[in-house]
């Protein structure tokens, strides 16, 4: 059973053992196997083809904020209707909400969720996203929140089964810092990750982890930027780069030292 935050912890490793055979074209076919929403979306009184336009409108794009009143005029949908409609949506499973930031090392943080598909396949198909237009030239930027969207679902995942008590949110706040995801801890210590398209490690990927660092001091466990590399980095004490793929297969023996 995948356990990632506890080996974030663990003091038997260094992240450069850390190797996948995850590329760019199978991070997308991990988005290929959307099933669809459930045939029968009635609930209560709300309307079928409304709960899926709300739905359709979270694919577009995907991993974003939860602004009500862009769901709504995307859905066709009165502003001041939608949310039941949100609440349905996270009721089936097909939703699940990263809260904003809790921790005491925020300042001023946006409190508002992003909508997360807890089959990031699904959101692709909804989008009708081909997977040409994820892998193709000039396609990172259409990637990026489907990324997003695997990590955190992945994470979400984890939270039941792990061996250590973690939060999962995320920081946007307005002074301008933002991390992807945070991964808060009892003790209100926290890891911050952020989630890049790129195959490689390079200084600017690190500049809100290390802007985190500064803020949260002595709470700030350590960094990790997830992307498409084969093979993981350790940018600084604290701060390192792992695959995306070490979410789920990281090999025992490996660790962040």
């Amino acid at each position: 059973m995948a356990d990632f935050v506890a080996r974030l912890g663990s003091r038997a490793s260094v992240p450069d053992e850390v190797r996948s055979a995850y590329g760019i074209e199978e991070y997308v076919s991990l988005l290929s196997g959307g099933a669809g929403p459930p045939v029968d979306l009635r609930r209560g009184r709300l309307a079928p083809d409304a709960l899926l336009a709300v739905l359709r409108a979270m694919a577009q794009p995907p991993s974003a904020e939860l602004n009500k009143a862009r769901l709504a005029a995307q859905a066709g949908i009165p502003a001041t209707t939608v949310a039941p409609y949100i609440d349905a949506l996270v009721d089936l499973g097909l939703v699940r909400l990263v809260p904003g930031a809790r921790t005491t090392v925020a300042k001023r943080a946006v409190a508002r969720p992003r909508a997360v598909f807890d089959d990031p396949g699904l959101a692709r198909q909804l989008a009708g996203e081909s997977a040409f237009a994820l892998t193709g030239l000039g396609a990172r930027v259409r990637l990026a929140p489907y990324l997003e969207g695997i990590v955190a679902a992945e994470l979400l995942r984890q939270q039941s089964t792990s061996e250590v008590e973690f939060g999962v949110t995320h920081l946007r706040e307005r002074n301008g810092l933002e991390v992807d995801l945070l991964l808060e801890l009892p003790d209100d210590t926290v890891y911050g990750i952020e989630v890049r398209t790129a195959a490689g490690f390079r200084p600017h990927q690190f500049r809100n982890l290390e802007a985190l660092a500064v803020r949260a001091g002595s709470r700030f466990r350590g960094g990790i930027v997830l992307n498409t590399a084969s093979v993981g980095f350790k940018y600084r004490p604290g701060l390192w780069g792992l695959p995306i793929s070490a979410l789920w297969d990281w090999e025992a023996g490996s660790s962040l030292g």
